[in-house]
């Protein structure tokens, strides 16, 4: 095992291991401190996932008696969002499907809200007021700046007052400067005794650990049918279905995804084709350190949701996610055994430590999904993987994506396995007879 490899898993292992500790050293504090709970919202006007949450972040105040702050942040910069336009065209369409899903507002056809729109709602939330009152003033907000209707924006500006337009930068700045010391990086965000917890996609996980606490509120926040949704999957009228999933061998999301995919396939006999490229650090996008220890967390308790062996760490960056490239293209492409191989060896990265830059740890991942030694050792002294590699890195650009695990079903792709239990529902519910 390389001396940076190990030195990358160790940290990673080591802030994994101490989440246990931090939860019960906030724990203790608030009940020292006493009072009511109290969560941060870090919100965006123009960031759909905040818009999303702030239409829940009322009823879950009163679930669980918790006061919600809501924050306005500037965005992210480059290095957090390396592709904020498609980010944005991506949030906007997964929003709309997840609104019709959980029974939320968001149009289909919304666009990217006005520069002015935006500064004009943050300057409503960043005048003072009860935080019940901002809960309200913000889901309002976002109405208004998503369904672009500039009268009923005005008139919340006039009802409710605002801080002049000068003062809204260098506030959204420094909001955003706190939110990166308390250890993140983007909006949508609500912070919770030391843990983050993303739009309404982790809501049950702040749930969960209220529950733990001995609070006894629910929030019923259950996804429904997405017709929109199981259209576009079904759109090309394939029989079987084909999915592609575009992967990283050091994503750990990527290796969440590649389990529930094999068991979508086993169960609905879809065809899966996997799609790898390089991580994003070697493509030239830098990745934060909060960003990656914030992923890793998070890919860990999902994880643990989902019965998934995660958290004894090596990281595979360099001649290791080379030397994963090259026995995938050469000996599992085309034979069957591409999401087995994937499988055994992200296994090995993430749950096992196994070095995949050594060739011994190499072999035996190989093996495990049925892959000879001579095929391996032959496989590593071809560098024509990296032709692959880019063709798939210029497909993913092409659908309008850049991070991984992404997905494309029919006229339908989304970034990150999030989606996969939709997807499933709406297969299920299409198959269903009638």
């Amino acid at each position: 095992m390389s001396v940076k490899s190990r030195a990358i898993g160790s940290v990673l292992n080591a802030y994994l291991s101490s989440r246990p500790a931090k939860h019960a050293l906030y724990t203790v504090g608030r009940v020292l401190r006493g009072g009511r709970r109290h969560v941060r919202f870090y919100y965006r006007a123009d960031d759909p996932y905040s818009h999303l949450l702030a239409q829940v972040a009322p009823r879950l105040s009163s679930a669980y008696d918790l006061r919600i702050e809501i924050i306005p942040v500037a965005p992210p910069g480059a290095g957090a969002n390396p592709a904020p336009e498609m980010l944005l065209e991506h949030a906007i369409a997964d929003a709309a499907l997840l609104a019709e899903s959980y029974g939320l507002s968001f149009p289909r056809d919304a666009m990217a809200p006005s520069e002015d729109r935006v500064r004009r709602a943050h300057a409503v939330l960043l005048e003072r007021r009860t935080a019940e009152q901002q809960l309200q003033v913000a889901a309002e907000l976002g109405e208004a700046v998503w369904w672009d209707d500039g009268p009923a924006l005005a008139a919340i500006v006039e009802r409710c007052g605002s801080v002049s337009g000068e003062e809204v930068r260098p506030a959204l700045e420094a909001n955003y400067a706190a939110l990166e010391r308390s250890g993140h990086y983007q909006p949508g965000m609500l912070y919770y005794g030391g843990d983050w917890y993303w739009g309404i996609d982790r809501l049950h996980f702040l749930e969960e650990r209220l529950r733990r606490e001995g609070l006894q509120g629910r929030l019923e926040l259950n996804p429904g049918p997405s017709p929109a949704l199981a259209s576009m999957i079904h759109s090309a009228g394939e029989d079987p279905l084909r999915l592609e999933v575009f992967v990283s061998f050091r994503s750990p999301y990527s290796y969440l995804s590649i389990p529930q995919l094999m068991e979508l396939r086993d169960r609905h006999g879809i065809e899966v084709t996997v799609r790898p490229v390089l991580p994003m650090v070697m493509r030239g996008l830098p990745v934060p350190t909060a960003k990656r220890l914030y992923i890793v967390h998070d890919a860990k308790r999902e994880a643990d949701r989902l019965g998934i062996p995660f958290g004894h760490v090596c990281d595979p960056l360099g001649k290791g996610i080379g030397h994963c490239m090259a026995v995938f293209f050469r000996c599992a492409t085309g034979k069957g055994l591409e999401l087995e191989f994937t499988a055994s060896v992200m296994r090995g990265i993430w749950s096992e430590a196994r070095d995949v830059g050594h060739l011994p740890d190499l072999v035996f991942l190989a093996a495990r999904a049925g892959i000879g030694d001579a095929e391996v050792r032959a496989a590593i002294e071809d560098s024509s993987w990296r032709e692959s590699a880019k063709a798939n890195r210029e497909a993913l650009t092409d659908i309008g994506l850049w991070g991984v695990p992404s997905l494309r079903i029919g006229s339908y792709s989304s970034w990150g396995q999030d989606r996969i239990p939709l997807l499933e529902a709406e297969i299920t519910r299409v198959s269903q007879p009638a």
